[in-house]
């Protein structure tokens, strides 16, 4: 499997992961071909990048290992953005934020 942009999503790829929305539903299940028009779709859901078959593996901690801090809080708060005002989920996003800093 490898991870794209859905900008970059192309007709007949196929889903590797479940699609969720910033709410953890899942938009499009494993196995589901895509198209373009399912991506520009997924871009105005505030998706910003899925799993597709492939041949290049990957998983989303060496993706994340590769990212600078910024890059790293960024994509954080995208996972966070509907419970970061709550006082224990900050401290939580704060906890995962140092731990995959501190591996990368």
């Amino acid at each position: 499997m490898k991870k794209i942009p859905v900008a970059s999503i192309e007709d007949s790829m196929v889903v590797a992961r479940d699609i969720c929305g910033s709410n953890g539903n899942i938009l499009i299940t494993k196995g589901t071909p895509l198209s373009a028009a399912m991506g520009r779709r997924l871009e105005s859901w505030g998706v910003s990048s899925v799993y597709v078959e492939g041949e290049e593996e990957t998983t989303e901690e060496a993706d994340i290992e590769r990212e600078s801090p910024e890059e790293l809080k960024n994509h954080l708060i995208e996972k966070f953005i509907s419970v970061i005002d709550k006082p224990l989920m900050k401290k939580i996003f704060n906890a995962v934020f140092e731990y995959r800093r501190s591996k990368s």
